[in-house]
């Protein structure tokens, strides 16, 4: 896959849809690389040309060393939108990446269409719990990480059912690069945009998973309350992985909020 150098940082990224219809991005969250949107493609590609693309420290992107901020995290994609040449774009993102989502409508809005930030949350203190995963993955790698993540990301009926999705979960908990998971999960432990989130002016839809334990459904709400005009969708069933555990659903509520 192509990669962009932004300020010696490699991002990974893929293309998907004809080149004529309006861009729309997907960012993943923290642990998962741009095959998280596997079951978005072939719906979203209708109607856009959807640009995928991994966070630092994740996929095929680089790790830099040291600690992120969330200013990093999201001054990588507009260097990759200027390297593309892409002027104005739809975002989605999801965990981390709504909250790159809200970065971007907070600091560049006019780069931006249409927000949708899913199963995310403008404020995820206390920083100690942050600091125990990084020292965790420091002392005993990724694998020692995977049983909590799954735990969060999936609900428990999706866990027991012996879906593929699980295995494609873990694979890419266990290839993100160490250094590059502890410096994202510092720019979480660091940020609180709460304050902040009555700059984003762009049409915002916020989507919820009802049994999300990461990110539970009174962060959603705090969003909304104070993104003026921006709409909620909370899809019932699922955990902090919406968009994998339901896609249907979930694209529906996106491409409906996207065309509208």
């Amino acid at each position: 896959m192509p990669l962009v150098d932004v300020h010696d940082v490699l991002i990974n990224y893929r293309w998907d849809g004809d080149e004529t219809n309006p861009v729309l991005i997907l960012s993943n969250s923290l642990t998962t690389n741009l095959n998280l949107w596997e079951d978005q493609i072939a719906d979203f590609s209708n109607h856009f040309r959807v640009l995928r693309y991994d966070n630092r420290g994740h996929g095929g992107s680089s790790s830099p060393p040291g600690e992120y901020s969330l200013d990093d995290i999201g001054n990588d994609i507009l260097l990759v939108m200027d390297h593309l040449e892409v002027e104005r774009a739809n975002f989605c993102g999801i965990s981390l990446g709504g909250m790159v989502g809200m970065w971007l409508g907070m600091n560049a809005g006019a780069r931006i269409d249409r927000l949708v930030i899913c199963n995310t949350s403008s404020d995820l203190r206390p920083p100690d719990l942050w600091q125990d995963r990084i020292d965790t993955v420091m002392s005993h790698g990724m694998e020692a990480i995977i049983t909590g993540a799954l735990e969060r990301f999936l609900s428990e009926s999706f866990q027991k059912s012996g879906s593929a999705k699980i295995d494609l979960i873990k694979s890419m908990i266990r290839s993100c690069d160490v250094s590059g998971y502890s410096g994202c999960c510092a720019a979480v432990r660091d940020m609180n945009l709460t304050s902040n989130l009555s700059r984003i002016k762009n049409s915002t839809l916020i989507i919820a998973g009802e049994l999300d334990p990461s990110t539970p459904v009174a962060h959603s709400q705090l969003i909304n309350q104070n993104i003026v005009g921006s709409s909620m969708k909370v899809i019932d069933g699922v955990a902090h992985l919406s968009n994998l555990e339901k896609p249907e659903e979930f694209n529906k509520d996106v491409l409906s909020f996207l065309l509208k």
